[in-house]
């Protein structure tokens, strides 16, 4: 909605892929049986069309927010390192910056933690004043840049954050299912 902003896009992203029967990266007592991936990654999805539908409800924001569900990321950032290879509507030089939402599903009572608040300087301040202003208290994280597809962005240039909710022993097992999944949303704010 505001001109000076033409040309620029945020991306808020999440992968739907996850590991099958147990590739890539399964725990071996989990090779053969059905991985859900409740938390990594149906969470970070479900969240993301959330927040487009938020969005679409409201007026338009002052910059454009473009959202991508990417594939391949449990083998190795395939749909994000596409994504920068072959940008759209924008080019890499018009992408402001990228959140990336992976294994956000079980939150408890721990912060939320921001992985690779070193990509831009302002990442910190943005997340202690989202902190001030929801009670939701987050946890920057400078460095583990390569933990999701945020890497894939910020290799070329491009601040980017993962949120991230909490490591669990459920973590590239069959336990990762969907009961276990925090649902309501509205008991995380103040």
């Amino acid at each position: 909605a505001d001109p000076k902003f033409k040309g620029e896009v945020a991306l808020l992203t999440a992968h739907y892929d996850h590991l099958g029967l147990g590739w890539p990266g399964a725990r071996v007592d989990g090779l053969g049986k059905v991985h859900p991936g409740a938390d990594d990654n149906a969470s970070g999805v479900a969240v993301l069309i959330e927040m487009a539908t938020a969005l679409a409800a409201g007026p338009p924001p002052p910059r454009t927010i473009v959202f991508v569900a990417f594939t391949g990321e449990e083998a190795g950032l395939l749909g994000s390192r596409h994504y920068v290879q072959h940008p759209s509507p924008v080019p890499v030089s018009g992408l402001f910056g990228v959140i990336n939402m992976d294994t956000v599903g079980r939150l408890g009572g721990n912060p939320v933690s921001v992985i690779a608040t070193e990509s831009a300087r302002e990442w910190p301040f943005v997340f202690s004043g989202i902190t001030a202003v929801t009670g939701v208290q987050t946890r920057s994280i400078p460095g583990a840049s390569e933990s999701s597809d945020q890497k894939s962005f910020i290799d070329v240039g491009v601040p980017g954050v993962q949120i991230f909710t909490s490591a669990t022993l459920d973590y590239h097992r069959p336990t990762d299912t969907p009961e276990k999944a925090e649902a309501e949303a509205d008991r995380l704010l103040p």
